[in-house]
């Protein structure tokens, strides 16, 4: 993540980019929204992994309390740690970035089919900043330990470990308002079509993670409730196991499905608009010197040359390339530390289990189970999402004279198909560390 936002700031901050290149201070501009746009994603990412940690260290904590000290040592237990694990983020995210700057640098000169003899210089500014977000990152990360240490009593910190997310109240209420909400955002994509504004967009963005999170804590605890009522739960032992595991599981760790899902839905959002302006940019060019009509909207051609629409076309796939790659990273690895968060916990219990009778194979084939529907939940709630956010998705390509219904629904088509790809591969990662640990 360093890496990443230090390569964005070292093109915010170079001034002989923005001069020798054509259009330069143009790329710098779009540039920007990426520099301030990553710290909002970059923050929430890092505090529910370093919740994972501290659950984790829970145990360390308590037994820091038992032997005396107090919340003074281990406030400075914690931020000299999160010092030393700063200096290590940024030394090498600036050492990778000064590597990686140059190769880039030429990437986006061949892209843009400019000369490639034009000297790439880092400076200190980026630098700088990348320094002061992710300080800002880890003073927030020290405060959150010191405040679950100093509020929690040692006799919960050594449970801790051994528990799932804590569970949310009001599911039912949550349910009732997590479904409106979503049925709200989904209505509000399907009529706003050509009408839509970036203020309905937010709001529908809004809506949607309001409604995620309703309908992962509400509904299918209920639906799950009622399997539990069924009569093969009492009569076969796997859907015994499996339907039990799976309300358990997803009553405490919603949160963690929810940020999974959000996640994914940022990765193909953003795979969605960077391959519209991959596979659109030939037709858009083509309309160059054209008049603009009334029925039109976008890119006014009569004021633009091939070399305004190609740089700013290169430069809105560069950015979408660094956030595809940023989002992605996110969703991996909160789906990783999330399975070994709840094989650890899923641990004790499948002990029980084999110590009265289940076999070695059906913990494997129930386990096995649990997870393929716990995946398959934030894999089809991101496609549904992204299925019904197509009319925003309409409207902001046709801002950029994008509006081709191949170009449109065939990306959206290869995104999905990416990203299905990419999750299942990650799903075969992190089902075998979650099996080793409940081994």
């Amino acid at each position: 993540m360093a890496m990443v936002y230090f390569v964005i700031a070292a093109f915010v901050y170079n001034e002989s980019f923005g001069r020798s290149i054509p259009n330069g201070g143009n790329i710098q501009i779009l540039m920007s929204v990426g520099y301030f746009l990553m710290p909002v994603v970059l923050l929430p990412f890092l505090v529910y992994i370093y919740s994972y940690l501290l659950k984790n260290r829970s145990r360390e904590l308590a037994l820091y309390a038992i032997l005396g000290l107090g919340r003074r040592h281990i406030a400075v237990i914690l931020l000299i740690e999160n010092t030393l694990c700063f200096a290590l983020c940024i030394l090498l995210g600036a050492g990778g970035g000064a590597l990686v700057c140059p190769l880039v640098f030429r990437g986006l000169l061949a892209a843009l089919g400019i000369p490639s003899g034009i000297v790439w210089g880092l400076s200190f500014p980026p630098l700088l900043a990348t320094v002061k977000v992710f300080a800002a990152c880890f003073a927030v990360l020290v405060v959150i330990g010191v405040w679950r240490a100093a509020r929690t009593q040692p006799c919960s910190l050594l449970r801790e470990q051994t528990q799932g997310e804590r569970p949310m109240r009001g599911r039912l209420l949550a349910a009732i308002l997590g479904s409106s909400c979503l049925f709200a955002a989904y209505f509000l994509s399907l009529t706003s079509g050509r009408s839509a504004t970036l203020a309905s967009f937010t709001l529908a963005l809004l809506l949607v993670i309001l409604g995620t999170y309703g309908v992962f804590t509400g509904v299918i605890a209920e639906v799950l409730r009622r399997l539990r009522k069924g009569p093969r739960f009492y009569t076969d032992a796997s859907e015994f196991v499996v339907v039990s595991g799976l309300q358990h599981r997803l009553r405490k760790n919603a949160a963690g499905l929810v940020n999974i899902c959000l996640f994914g839905c940022a990765a193909l959002f953003t795979l969605c608009c960077s391959l519209c302006v991959l596979f659109g940019q030939g037709a858009v060019i083509a309309r160059v010197g054209q008049t603009i009509t009334n029925s039109q909207s976008g890119i006014n051609f009569t004021n633009v040359t091939v070399e305004d629409i190609t740089m700013m076309f290169t430069t809105l796939a560069f950015l979408g390339v660094f956030f595809v790659l940023v989002f992605l990273a996110c969703t991996s690895l909160v789906l990783y530390y999330k399975q070994l968060s709840e094989g650890m916990e899923d641990a004790g219990r499948f002990r029980i289990l084999r110590s009265i009778g289940l076999s070695d194979e059906m913990t494997v084939r129930t386990a096995r189970r649990q997870l393929r529907v716990v995946f398959l939940l934030p894999l089809g709630g991101t496609l549904l999402h992204i299925a019904f956010a197509t009319p925003f998705l309409s409207t902001f390509m046709g801002l950029i004279s994008i509006d081709t219904p191949l170009v449109l629904y065939g990306s959206i088509a290869l995104s999905m198909l990416v990203f299905a790809l990419f999750y299942l591969i990650c799903y075969q990662i992190t089902i075998r560390a979650y099996l080793r640990t409940v081994a």
